[in-house]
């Protein structure tokens, strides 16, 4: 009774001898209980049944077939009979398994374990953009913030007997930051991008300040700008500081017509005299010849911490210059802007010349102030003027789009341009609505509408 197997004495057990007679009562094991109960309970939580057990010939108990559903006899086959069992001797039926069985099958979906869900993609862009800003974390003594020095304090008061207190510049942070976001109509597409880059650079810790402001650019005339928040009109020199620690970044697709002009020399260059400054153009590379914006190769050299565009050095690429578009000659003093993609890499190589030493080169393609006005606008704005013109330029755009291009220009010219309520032309509503897309194929739908009858 100490829970361990009962002895047997030899001859009576089921391993061996003569078999038990009537009178022995075979008492199971509690462990073989236990494993009944347990598979009992969990093949009625199964929804399998239980299973039926018969009463043998000679008093012992064992498990017999799984009882037949109702409605369905159960069916076995005859054995043949044997010379031994006689002519008249009755077939014996076998026992065999129901062939339909009483386990269920549940028909559905499969069950999976529930995907990951991701962070959105913004937020991912957002954070890397915000781990190569943070590479321009650097802190310098202040101008202006003082702090105590407890260790001059105590050293003055030793020797000189006065606790007076002795102050230090309070280290801060380099540099400020200024995002100068186009405001021209093809930038509706790209507004959870700059709102990203915006966010990214909030929350890198890398600056003092982050300030918005909207540009705008028209074909001719001065440049427009307004504080995003207040949306009040800036001055250029607001923006300024003499002291050379405020960095500038300009984001733009480049598709207005403005930055072929005179105008857009001229900011590119009193903000490159400023201070550091790069231009983020959110077109791929391989469309950017389609802008009013179009970059040459270059390899610029850093001309120290914090120094100015005006003394970044302009050398050529490391395949040569392009023969079909080389570097525009350009005098001494000029201020190369670079030009970045909304890449984490991109502007990590642009922090290297902020914050790298005299001679530190970095591969970017830029543009020059000066050579702006020398270049042709993007077509896609151009309003045809003639009913030939308009198919002209609709042939071109066809045999140019992509398929998801061309169903985007259709669905695009089947709705306002400006519509109230709602930004047009939103990524998020269209499968295949990317910013990159919609910015191109946005002008094909104005020229469908404005050509068509």
């Amino acid at each position: 009774m100490n829970g361990s197997p009962r002895e047997r004495a030899p001859g009576t057990g089921a391993e061996g001898g003569d078999p038990a007679g009537p009178d022995v009562t075979v008492v199971p094991h509690w462990q073989e209980l236990a494993d009944v109960v347990w598979l009992a309970a969990y093949r009625e939580r199964a929804g399998e049944g239980t299973v039926a057990y018969d009463a043998e010939p000679d008093g012992e108990h064992g498990p017999t077939r799984d009882t037949p559903p109702s409605g369905s006899p159960a069916t076995a086959p005859e054995r043949p009979g044997t010379p031994d069992d006689g002519p008249d001797a009755a077939p014996t039926a076998l026992p065999v398994p129901d062939p339909e069985g009483t386990g269920r099958i549940r028909l559905g979906p499969p069950v999976l374990p529930e995907p990951v869900r991701r962070a959105p993609a913004s937020g991912r862009r957002s954070a890397r953009l915000a781990v190569a800003l943070h590479r321009l974390a650097r802190r310098v003594p202040s101008r202006t913030a003082v702090e105590l020095d407890e260790e001059a304090t105590a050293e003055r008061g030793i020797t000189d007997g006065l606790w007076l207190p002795w102050f230090r510049p309070a280290d801060v942070r380099a540099f400020d930051l200024v995002l100068l976001v186009d405001d021209a109509p093809t930038m509706a597409v790209w507004h959870e991008e700059t709102a990203s880059l915006a966010a990214a650079a909030e929350h890198s810790g890398a600056f003092r300040s982050v300030r918005t402001v909207a540009l705008t650019l028209a074909p001719a005339g001065p440049v427009s700008l307004r504080w995003n928040g207040a949306r009040t009109p800036a001055r250029i020199g607001e923006l300024l500081d003499g002291r050379g620690d405020r960095l500038f970044m300009v984001v733009t697709d480049g598709l207005a017509h403005g930055w072929a002009g005179s105008a857009a020399d001229t900011l590119l260059d009193r903000l490159g005299r400023a201070g550091p400054t790069a231009l983020t153009h959110l077109l791929p590379p391989h469309m950017r010849h389609r802008s009013s914006l179009h970059p040459h190769p270059a390899v610029l050299e850093a001309g120290g911490l914090g120094a100015a565009n005006d003394c970044l050095v302009l050398r050529p690429p490391p395949q040569g210059p392009d023969p079909m578009r080389p570097l525009p000659p350009v005098g001494d003093g000029v201020a190369p802007v670079p030009v970045l993609s909304l890449k984490s890499g991109s502007i990590a190589a642009w922090t290297g010349l902020v914050t790298g030493e005299r001679g530190v080169r970095r591969a970017l393609p830029a543009v020059l102030p000066g050579t702006l006005a020398t270049g042709v606008p993007a077509p896609g704005l151009r309003a045809p003027r003639s009913p030939r013109a308009a198919a002209a330029a609709v042939h071109r755009f066809l045999s140019l789009a992509t398929p998801v291009a061309r169903r985007l220009a259709t669905r695009l010219a089947a709705v306002p341009a400006d519509r109230p309520g709602g930004r047009p032309g939103a990524p998020g509503r269209d499968p295949d609505g990317r910013p990159d897309r919609l910015g191109r194929r946005r002008q094909g739908a104005a020229r469908v509408r404005r050509g068509g009858p």
